[in-house]
């Protein structure tokens, strides 16, 4: 359950609040199938056995097709493999499909540009960096359209999408929090705390995150860092740690469930990525009121702007993000006023917006493969997908 996840079951679940249907494709036994069931949300089990999966791709375009007799249906593919099974389920005649595009690489080849994003009815990017990359490889403008992550901003919006409402914790909660934490992970509570929350993955540059700890520690010698979540780099960044002197003050806490409670208990927030296609974590730690420092990479400045929501600093520059980091530590003043402003600005990324935006996409999608979309208009999204409340369409 990463990033790219947690938004798709967001978005389903606003559009169930609006009256849609949503039916999440997923694998069986996964971490996207248990949440789906969790929050009511219909799983069609699919066996993914490559990229490339025509059985996959066929039992979607069974299911869609079975759906498709009640009301019309979309598949929205949520990752460059799913857009695959997509393309091959829309063939002569399946349903139309859409595409989101989250990460700010290029596309891999001509075949993949044609295929999985030229073909679709449209291509959903989460920033406007993404988007210009997509333009600067031929995608037509008119295929294109940017969609924001989002997270609940109400407490309307984290009931419909089964969620904690993010916040400021109060001053008991974060001494609770920071108690608690202390002891299980062997961490001075007094000490400043400064974090990185993301998969342990190339782009997230947890490397410059050490580099900048080992900055931060030569004016601040007793803090704190912490890297929170998996991946296949966590041996070579725990090997880095040691080489640069610095193992002693990182804590590698593995993926936890609730990044809220360590959001809350931080001091300052830091995401070190070298690629970024927006950086929906972000808007996690603005909900929490948390300072943030940043790289500028794809559309984190999307997200929030130097000196006023956050304190940024270039890709793959240690110093500068440990300059970053310290400012915010040494100007508790200067913290607390960017971290109020980033709070304010969280309104530009509500679900309601996201769901909103999403539900137009879907209608020109159908309506562009000869459909007149009447509402409501149900999604099926590959990776993730959901039950139907009949009352609520009806």
């Amino acid at each position: 359950m990463r990033g790219g996840e947690r938004q798709l079951l967001y978005l389903a679940c606003a559009l169930r609040e609006a009256g849609h249907e949503n039916i999440i494709a997923c694998r069986r036994g996964g971490a996207l199938e248990a949440e789906a069931v969790r929050l009511d949300l219909e799983p069609l089990r699919l066996p993914f056995l490559a990229e490339w999966d025509p059985l996959s791709a066929a039992l979607l375009r069974r299911a869609a097709r079975r759906r498709a007799t009640e009301h019309p249906v979309v598949v929205h593919a949520h990752t460059g493999h799913t857009a695959s099974t997509a393309f091959l389920a829309g063939l002569a005649g399946g349903p139309p499909w859409v595409v989101h595009r989250r990460v700010d690489f290029p596309l891999s080849g001509w075949l993949s540009r044609r295929l999985k994003y030229e073909s679709a009815g449209r291509v959903i990017a989460v920033s406007e960096a993404i988007a210009r990359i997509l333009r600067g490889q031929g995608l037509p403008d008119e295929k294109l359209a940017v969609v924001r992550d989002s997270v609940p901003t109400d407490a309307d919006e984290a009931r419909a999408a089964g969620a904690a409402l993010l916040a400021p914790p109060t001053a008991e909660r974060r001494r609770e929090l920071r108690a608690r934490l202390g002891r299980e992970w062997h961490v001075d509570p007094q000490a400043p705390w400064i974090g990185n929350i993301a998969a342990l993955v190339p782009h997230k540059d947890q490397a410059t995150f050490l580099r900048a700890a080992a900055s931060i520690r030569e004016r601040k010698p007793g803090a704190s860092f912490w890297i929170v979540g998996e991946g296949p780099l966590r041996e070579e960044l725990e090997s880095l740690a040691r080489e640069i002197g610095v193992a002693d003050a990182v804590r590698f806490t593995g993926f936890q469930k609730d990044p809220g409670a360590w959001l809350q208990a931080l001091d300052v927030f830091v995401l070190s990525s070298w690629g970024e296609g927006m950086g929906s974590v972000l808007l996690e730690a603005m909900a929490c009121g948390l300072p943030i420092a940043a790289t500028t990479a794809g559309g984190i400045g999307e997200v929030v702007e130097d000196g006023r929501t956050a304190l940024l600093a270039q890709p793959r520059d240690p110093k500068g993000l440990a300059a970053a980091a310290c400012r915010l530590l040494d100007e508790p003043g200067l913290a607390q006023k960017v971290a109020a402003a980033a709070a304010r600005e969280l309104k530009r990324f509500s679900l309601r917006e996201a769901a909103a935006k999403t539900q137009q996409i879907y209608e020109q999608a159908w309506a562009e493969r000869g459909g007149a979309p009447p509402p409501p208009l149900p999604s099926q999204a590959v990776g993730g997908r959901g039950r139907a409340e009949e009352a609520r369409r009806r």
